[in-house]
């Protein structure tokens, strides 16, 4: 038992590394106890019975150990998120974030990665009929911005301009649908930002002073020494560091240090994976207290300080409030009081593990100080590698997302990057990992099992038909494997999603799927739709043929938020076409299944060649 409580918190660092050294440590620890115990039983009788007996314990053990600390690991990683619901567990309200994405370059593969976990979790919760706001967008000002508009021969506005327009692109081929595209430069924005300015002056919390330090551009911030290596390079950005000396703006940071450490303290799921919690604490002992600097002389590019226009307000207080007036509507007037009415606080910040420092100890100091409740969690995504190696212009491997949809589809993209990689965790892509997952999943088990069902249904059948036409009485059904896989999906779907552990929930819905291939595999309908076999036996087939249907029917809906796509193409081929999804549509029916009977289906997902992209 000592064991097992040992093993279920292990050190973070530790946690890190993943399930799979936990896994060995656990039977490392099992094999250390029955050597124990083998040694008190050599001094009794009966040694070899004894012996076998300790052995045959062990093994059961590690077998029920592992099972239980995966899930206590998994649960204490991934808690269920603290969203909004009614008495009868409906869910109400989901205000979702990705960051605001820097507006100096085109977007990469690290913009696409937290945009589709972020639509997956919105998609969800518009599938459980909640109210929305999942927004996304660009953080626009800064000294950065400016020396690239400048390289370019362009404004800074017409740089941002251009960008934002490949972003909405790029979502537009992702099928990433955000309810809002925050900017920070629209003069809502501005009021927003100058309203929280001098809530935070009011409050004493901003004053003036000289202050030196090494500043990265390419951060937008003055960096800590343990935030670079040797010669002063940014450890992020590989540049070295500007020593700067200017008159700023700070905030007092140091005044909520406590209140800060104190709400992570009594809020553990805060920071998601909560492995991460414990960074953050180091970065809140009290030998670290600081404030922080709000304010930049160095470029002109931004919102300028309210009654100082020698200086604008520094990029990360601004963009941070993009979260906040991305609730105004078109008519509202820009004040914090229209904010909170309109929804906030926020429910998930998505965000790279780089700007953790920011969301986790800035903004909700930032928050404090306005008198703003802070959002309920903000979960941090890993770093992407392409081959095991860090992705980088200089060796060639960057991953460029519009090529990628372009010979993949977006659902093979979706799929891959957010229920194939471990969210929160650093994710590896290569391509072969890539095809095989995707083929694997996608094509063989869910694709090619449509494919058969449908196939064989039109082959065999005049007119469309429910199960329930083929049988005398539904008790027939009652036990049925997919249908009892069917109906266990939902809840443990949904409580995958809601604890933004994607990849566990595909899994769960796909079980719908390997239930039914096995079912199909036992069955042999192929077989007793010959011409030769007798009615009883086709009436058999038909009737488990039409109950796979509608166990593939929810799956597609359950996956709908992952792959809209193909979800789309299953239902389209199950000819259930028609209004929105919603969470009703994942529970067992009975109802004539319209695309049983007719032409020859068409295939919803085609396999991709791996050989074609090998090497690459």
């Amino acid at each position: 038992q000592n064991w097992r409580r040992l093993i279920a918190a292990p050190a973070p660092a530790f946690r890190e590394q993943g399930d799979f050294n936990i896994r060995h440590a656990t039977v490392a620890g099992l094999s250390c106890l029955s050597c124990v115990c083998y040694s008190r039983f050599l001094s009794r009788p009966s040694k070899s019975v004894r012996l076998l007996r300790t052995r045959a314990t062990a093994v059961t053990s590690a077998a029920t150990i592992e099972e239980e600390v995966e899930e206590e690991v998994a649960s204490s990683r991934h808690p269920r998120l603290r969203l909004d619901k009614d008495d009868a567990g409906n869910l109400q309200k989901l205000m979702i974030t990705t960051p605001l994405f820097y507006a100096n370059g085109s977007p990469h593969i690290g913009s696409a990665y937290p945009a589709i976990a972020a639509d997956v979790m919105a998609r969800y919760g518009k599938l459980r009929e909640a109210e929305v706001h999942y927004v996304t967008g660009m953080d626009e000002h800064g000294e950065k911005i400016a020396r690239t508009a400048a390289g370019q021969d362009k404004t800074p506005q017409e740089l941002v301009d251009g960008i934002a327009t490949e972003f909405q692109d790029l979502w537009d081929l992702l099928k990433v649908q955000p309810d809002h595209f925050a900017r920070t430069t629209p003069a809502k924005h501005k009021e927003i930002v100058h309203e929280m300015w001098q809530r935070c002056l009011d409050n004493g919390d901003i004053y003036k002073k000289d202050y030196s330090g090494y500043y990265c551009v390419g951060c937008e911030a003055y960096l800590d020494e343990d935030e670079m290596s040797e010669g002063h390079i940014c450890k992020i950005h590989q540049k070295e560091c500007e020593w700067r000396s200017e008159e700023n703006y700070f905030f007092r940071l140091s005044k909520y240090w406590g209140a800060v450490r104190q709400h992570l303290e009594e809020n553990p799921d805060f920071i998601l994976p909560t492995s991460r919690r414990s960074q953050v604490l180091v970065w809140l002992e009290e030998d670290n207290k600081r404030d922080f600097s709000i304010s930049r002389a160095s470029t002109s590019w931004g919102i300028p300080v309210p009654g100082d226009d020698s200086q604008v307000i520094y990029v990360w207080f601004d963009a941070l409030l993009g979260y906040l007036s991305s609730l105004l509507g078109p008519e509202d007037p820009a004040t914090l009081e229209t904010v909170l009415q309109r929804g906030w606080p926020a429910d998930v910040h998505v965000i790279g593990k780089d700007i953790m420092r920011f969301h986790a100890i800035y903004w909700p100091a930032m928050l404090m100080s306005a008198g703003l409740p802070l959002p309920k969690h903000i979960c941090t995504h890993g770093f992407l590698t392409k081959d095991g190696l860090k992705m980088g212009k200089s060796l060639g491997n960057v991953v460029e997302p519009i090529p990628l949809v372009n010979d993949f589809g977006s659902d093979a993209v979706r799929f891959f990057f957010s229920s194939c990689l471990s969210f929160g965790i650093d994710g590896d892509f290569s391509y072969e990992t890539f095809i095989k997952r995707v083929n694997s999943s996608l094509a063989n088990e869910l694709g090619n099992l449509v494919h058969r069902i449908l196939t064989l249904l039109r082959k065999n059948l005049a007119d469309p038909a429910s199960p329930l036409d083929l049988v005398d009485d539904r008790a027939v059904f009652d036990d049925h494997p997919v249908r009892t896989a069917a109906e266990k999906a939902p809840d443990a779907v949904a409580a995958c999603y809601e604890q933004t552990d994607i990849p566990k929930a595909v899994a769960a819905a796909l079980e719908i799927a390997t239930v039914a291939n096995v079912r199909m595999n036992e069955v042999e309908p192929w077989a007793k739709l010959k011409k030769n076999t007798s009615d009883e036996e086709k009436n058999l087939a038909l009737r488990e043929l039409l109950v796979m249907a509608e166990g593939v029917r929810i799956c597609a809906v359950l996956l709908s938020p992952v792959t809209p796509g193909l979800s789309a193409k299953i239902l389209a081929e199950l000819g259930l076409e028609g209004p929105g999804l919603s969470w009703k549509d994942t529970a067992w029916r009975w109802d004539v299944i319209p695309g049983s009977a007719g032409p020859k289906p068409t295939p919803v997902f085609q396999r991709i060649d791996l050989e074609a992209w090998q090497g690459k």
